[in-house]
């Protein structure tokens, strides 16, 4: 399968020279409404769904992802943009991946805005935190001692009061008030930032979907 058949939707999640490493694929920038006919009409046949733009544009539709799975594209989606509509659109025949995606389809994610970030339009570069990479780091921070596991509800809540568009880690550090959480959001942020890739759950997911059409891809080859 070329190049041109496989089409992968990506912005800020993950860096599109990493991406082009792990998959032979033409990588187009976040999925807005009418782009997913636009590339099937140009091609495209195998299609990863990883960022789309939320309030910059109109999304990508369950219509369309519905109507091109009807007519054999095979349409993967994580991470961001991609987990939310493979977990709408599971039962049609979308192929979900990474923890984000379980996360909706159990239920223990359920808005929107756990996804959503700024980013630059140019570089596409994320300029704030996502919510979902602020609960993995807690989970991992949990983990290792970092942070008491009872702390980890508040501290959700307290990043959560912050918009998704003003998130970054001085908000954050200011987002606990001068309350009994001070220090453990500050000893967050601090593994945040020693661990950028290790907290990075968009990043991950991103990954585990490039590697799952590249399998898928390499299985269907005679």
């Amino acid at each position: 399968m070329g190049k041109n058949s496989t089409v992968v939707f990506l912005g800020p999640s993950l860096d599109s020279e990493e991406a082009a490493g792990r998959l032979q694929a033409r990588y187009l920038p976040p999925i807005r409404r009418g782009d997913l006919p636009a590339a099937i009409a140009e091609g495209a046949r195998s299609i990863g769904i990883v960022d789309g733009e939320f309030g910059q544009s109109l999304a990508v539709s369950v219509m369309e992802i519905r109507s091109a799975l009807e007519h054999g594209v095979r349409i993967w989606g994580a991470a961001s943009m991609g987990a939310l509509r493979a977990a709408e659109c599971r039962s049609v025949g979308m192929v979900g991946v990474g923890w984000i995606f379980e996360q909706y389809t159990e239920g223990f994610l359920k808005a929107d805005d756990e996804v959503a970030l700024l980013f630059d339009s140019e570089t596409h570069r994320a300029v704030t935190i996502p919510l979902v990479n602020v609960r993995w780091a807690l989970r991992i921070a949990i983990q290792e001692g970092v942070i008491s596991e009872p702390s980890e509800a508040p501290l959700v809540q307290f990043a959560r009061s912050t918009r998704f568009t003003e998130r970054t880690f001085q908000t954050l550090l200011e987002s606990t008030g001068g309350s009994a959480f001070d220090e453990e959001m500050r000893s967050l942020i601090d593994f945040m930032k020693k661990n950028p890739l290790r907290i990075d759950r968009k990043r991950l997911d991103a990954l585990f979907l490039l590697d799952a059409i590249r399998e898928s891809i390499a299985l269907a080859e005679p």
